[in-house]
C-alpha cells in the first residue's frame, strides 16, 4: 500500500514537472513569436514611410523640373515671381511650416535624415516654394552626398528669391564637391561682388584659380584676402607661388620670407626660398656674362 502511494506521488510530481516545463517553453516561444511579429511590423512601417517619402520627394522634384523647363523656354523673372505668389497659406499654416522646419532641423542635427526629409517634403506639399524648407532639403542632400539634387534645389531657390549670398555660397560649394571648378568660380565671383571683403569667398577663389593655373587672378584674390588678414601664412604662400609662376622671382622670395616670419620652422618654404635664390643668382650671372660678351661681339662685327 505504501509502495503504491509512493508511485502515485512520483507520477503526480513527474507530470507536474512536465507541465511546468511545457508552460515555460510555451511562454518563451510566445515571447519570441511576439518579438518577431513586432519586428516585422516595424519593418513594414519603415518601408511604408520610405515609400511615402519617396513619392512626396519625387513630386517635389517633378515640380522643380517643370520650373526648369519653363526657365529654358526663357520665361521672364516677373512670370516666375507671379507663379510663386500663387501659393497662399493662412497664418496658422505658416506657423505650422515654421514648426515643421524646426523639427526637421533637429532631426538633421541628430542624423535622422530620412525622417527629416519626410517632414520637409510634407511641408513643401503645402507650400512648394518655402525657402527655409527648400534650403533644409538641400542640406539633407548635401549630407547624404546627393550633390546634384542639392544643386538643383539651390538653383531653384536662386530663381525664386534672387542671388542671396548664403545660397550662392552653398551652390558654389556644391560645384566644388562635384569637381565643377569653372562653374564654382562663376558662382563665387557673383557672391564676391555682393560681399567684397568676405574672406571665405576670397580664400576659395584664390585656391580655385591656382587649381586651374590662372595665376594673375589667384594673385588678385590672395592679395585681397591679405588686406583683411595680412599675416595668414597660407594666403601668403599662395601669393608667393602665383608670383613665382608669373616669373616674378624676387617678389616671390620676399613673399615667401613673409611666410617664414609667421612660420619660421616651415622647412618646405625654407627650401623654396633657397631654390629661388639660387635660380635668381644664376639668372643674374648669365645676364652679367651676356653683357660682358656683347662688346667683344660688336668689335668682331666691325672688322
Amino acid at each position: 500500500m505504501l509502495l503504491q502511494l509512493e508511485v502515485v506521488l512520483f507520477l503526480i510530481s513527474f507530470f507536474y514537472i512536465l507541465f511546468f516545463l511545457g508552460d515555460r517553453l510555451f511562454l518563451v516561444y510566445k515571447r519570441k513569436k511576439t518579438a518577431q511579429l513586432e519586428k516585422e511590423e516595424k519593418s513594414i512601417l519603415r518601408a511604408k514611410i520610405r515609400e511615402d517619402n519617396e513619392k512626396l520627394e519625387n513630386a517635389v522634384i517633378k515640380n522643380n523640373q517643370k520650373k526648369s523647363k519653363k526657365k529654358q523656354n526663357k520665361q521672364s523673372s516677373e512670370s516666375i515671381k507671379s507663379e510663386v505668389q500663387k501659393t497662399v497659406i493662412t497664418q496658422e499654416q505658416g506657423e505650422g511650416l515654421r514648426e515643421t522646419a524646426k523639427r526637421a532641423q533637429i532631426h538633421i542635427s541628430r542624423g535622422y535624415f530620412e525622417s527629416a526629409r519626410l517632414l520637409i517634403v510634407e511641408g513643401l506639399a503645402l507650400k512648394k516654394e518655402d525657402k527655409e524648407l527648400n534650403l533644409l532639403l538641400a542640406d539633407v542632400y548635401e549630407r547624404e552626398k546627393k550633390y546634384q539634387n542639392a544643386a538643383y534645389i539651390y538653383k531653384d531657390v536662386i530663381d525664386i528669391y534672387g542671388e542671396e549670398l548664403y545660397t550662392l555660397q552653398r551652390l558654389g560649394n556644391i560645384h566644388v564637391l562635384l569637381d565643377e571648378t569653372q562653374k564654382a568660380i562663376e558662382i563665387y565671383e557673383i557672391a564676391q561682388l555682393k560681399d567684397k571683403s568676405n574672406t571665405e569667398i576670397l580664400d576659395i577663389l584664390a585656391h580655385l584659380y591656382i587649381e586651374i593655373g590662372e595665376f594673375k587672378k589667384a594673385l588678385k584674390y590672395a592679395g585681397a584676402y591679405l588686406k583683411e588678414k595680412p599675416r595668414n601664412a597660407e594666403k601668403l604662400s599662395i601669393k608667393a607661388y602665383a608670383l613665382e609662376k608669373l616669373g616674378k622671382t624676387l617678389e616671390a622670395i620676399k613673399c615667401y620670407e613673409l611666410v617664414l616670419q609667421v612660420q619660421p620652422y616651415n622647412t618646405e618654404i625654407q627650401d623654396r626660398v633657397k631654390a629661388l635664390e639660387k635660380k635668381q643668382n644664376e639668372a643674374e650671372q648669365n645676364d652679367a656674362k651676356s653683357l660682358q660678351s656683347t662688346p667683344v661681339q660688336d668689335e668682331k662685327n666691325s672688322f
